[in-house]
C-alpha cells in the first residue's frame, strides 16, 4: 500500500508556479520528507546586496517605513476575528483520509500509524475532528497520577479478536495526544512503555497514535523501536501560506480588504487563488521564520495585523460608497514579525532544562514541576516567574508553558546548547 496519492514537487517560495492546477493545500506525509520552507538563493544574494548598499550608505539617511508604528494601532478583536480564522477542517480531514488510504491494521501493515506534529500546528485538534467525523472510538490520556502509579488498566478500548478477520477491518481508534502519557520521572515512563508495546503488537487492534514532535524525540530515545509508519502535516510554504491567508481573510469578508506591507507599502495578499499568484516578501518571511509551522504562522500574522487609528470612520464612509454601488476596500498593514524575545544565560543550566521539559511535556502543571525538574519549587518558580516577565513563558490556570512568540527564540537557545531537539528543527 502507499501513504497518500502521488505528490507534486515542491514550488519553490517566491516563483511564480508554472502548474496551471493548484497543489493540494494541505498534505500529510511520511515524517522524512517534511520539507521545511527556505528562502531562495536570489532572495539571498538580493539581502547580501542591499547589505553591502547598507555598509556604503551614509548614516543619516537610513530609510523609515511606509508607515510608523507609532502611527498604527492593533487590529480591534471585531476585525480580527473574521480575518483571521478559524481554519477550516474540511480540507485537513480529507489530506489524513487521503494519507490512510488503503490502510486497515491488517496481517502485514502496521498495526498503528503515528501522526507527529510541532506544538501549535494543529496536530491534536485535526485527530480529534477526525475522530469526530468518523465516529472512531479516542483513547484519552491518564491522569498524572495514574502515570505515577503506572496504572495499566487505564486503556479503554473496544474488545478485539487477533483471530477474527473481520475486526480487521474496524473502526481504528485514536490516541491524541501521546505526549500526556508520560512524565520525564523514574516512575514516568512505565506506562508509556507498556501502551506502545501493545499498541505495536496489535493488542488493541488497528489505532492511529497522535504525539506532539517534543515528546516524539525524547520517546524515541527512551523506546528506541523502530516505527515505520508515521506521517506529519507538511511545511507550508509561501505558495501555500498565501492561499491560506487569502482563504481566511480577502475572500471571506466584506467589505473587501488589502493587506499591504508597513515597512515599505507593497500588497502582502492578492485576492486572486490561483497557481500562479506571487508569494510576497512578508509572507516568505512569515513561513521561513515559522519553518512551515501553519498553526505558529497564524500566531504570528494576528500579532502583526495593524490599522490606523481613522480607520473605523473610513469603514463607515466606504460602507457607505458600496450601498451607493461602488466597491470598497480597506487597508490592513502588516507590520514586521515580532522579535521573539532571548532566554536569559544564568552561568547554571537551570533556564535551559526548565525551558526543555516544558517542551517535551507541551507544557507542565505547577504542582508537577517538581517531580519533572531537578530544582526545588523555590528556584523552580523563580525561574519561571523570571522567564514569563520576559514574555519567554505563559501560565494559564497552573499550567506553564513556552509563549508561542517566543518558541524560535528559545528552539535557537537549546539547539546553541546541544539539548535533544525536535526533528521539525534540523
Amino acid at each position: 500500500y502507499v501513504w497518500g496519492s502521488s505528490m507534486a514537487e515542491n514550488e519553490t517560495p517566491g516563483v511564480d508556479a508554472e502548474a496551471d492546477e493548484l497543489p493540494p493545500l494541505w498534505q500529510f506525509v511520511p515524517l522524512g520528507e517534511f520539507s521545511p520552507p527556505r528562502s531562495s538563493s536570489e532572495q539571498i544574494v538580493r539581502k547580501w546586496s542591499a547589505f553591502k548598499r547598507l555598509l556604503r550608505r551614509k548614516p543619516d539617511v537610513e530609510k523609515s517605513p511606509f508607515m510608523p508604528e507609532s502611527e498604527l494601532q492593533r487590529l480591534p478583536s471585531s476585525l480580527l476575528e473574521p480575518l483571521t480564522g478559524p481554519v477550516e477542517w474540511t480540507g485537513v480531514l480529507s489530506a489524513l483520509e487521503d494519507a490512510l488510504a488503503g490502510w486497515s491494521g491488517a496481517a502485514g501493515e502496521p498495526k498503528v500509524v503515528f501522526v507527529v506534529g510541532p506544538p501549535w500546528s494543529g496536530n491534536t485538534e485535526v485527530l480529534r475532528a477526525w475522530a469526530a467525523a468518523r465516529q472512531a472510538p479516542c483513547v484519552e490520556a491518564p491522569t498524572y497520577a495514574d502515570i505515577l502509579q503506572q496504572k495499566r488498566d487505564w486503556v479503554q478500548i473496544p474488545a478485539f479478536s487477533p483471530d477474527s478477520d473481520s475486526d480487521h477491518g474496524s473502526q481504528p481508534w485514536i490516541m491524541p495526544e501521546l505526549e500526556r502519557c508520560y512524565l520525564r520521572h523514574a516512575e514516568g515512563l512505565d506506562l508509556v512503555r507498556y501502551f506502545l508495546e501493545h499498541a505495536m503488537r496489535g493488542n488493541y487492534g488497528p489505532g492511529i497514535i497522535g504525539c506532539d514532535s517534543w515528546a516524539w524525540a525524547y520517546l524515541q530515545h527512551v523506546w528506541p523501536v523502530q516505527c515505520p509508519s508515521v506521517l506529519t502535516l507538511q511545511g507550508f510554504d509561501g505558495t501555500r501560506l498565501t492561499r491560506l491567508l487569502r482563504q481566511l481573510s480577502v475572500a471571506q469578508v466584506k467589505p473587501t480588504y488589502c493587506f499591504k506591507n508597513a515597512s515599505n507599502g507593497h500588497t502582502v495578499l492578492c485576492a486572486e487563488d490561483h497557481a500562479d499568484a506571487q508569494v510576497s516578501g512578508a509572507v516568505l518571511q512569515l513561513a521561513v521564520r515559522t519553518r512551515g509551522n501553519v498553526g505558529l504562522a497564524l500566531r504570528y500574522w494576528r500579532d502583526a495585523l495593524r490599522s490606523e487609528p481613522e480607520s473605523e470612520q473610513e469603514g463607515e464612509d466606504a460602507g457607505e460608497k458600496g450601498e451607493a454601488g461602488a466597491e470598497s476596500e480597506h487597508t490592513v498593514w502588516v507590520a514586521p514579525l515580532a522579535t521573539s524575545p532571548v532566554p536569559p544565560v544564568d552561568g547554571t543550566d537551570n533556564v535551559a532544562f526548565t525551558l526543555h521539559t516544558l517542551l517535551l511535556h507541551r507544557g507542565v502543571p505547577e504542582e508537577l514541576l517538581p517531580r519533572v525538574l531537578p530544582m526545588s519549587r523555590a528556584h523552580i518558580m523563580a525561574t519561571l516567574l523570571r522567564l514569563r516577565a520576559l514574555g519567554i513563558v505563559e501560565e494559564s490556570e497552573g499550567d506553564w508553558q513556552i509563549a508561542p512568540l517566543a518558541y524560535v527564540g528559545v528552539c535557537t537557545y537549546l539547539r546553541e546548547r546541544n539539548y535533544l531537539m525536535d526533528q521539525f528543527q534540523g
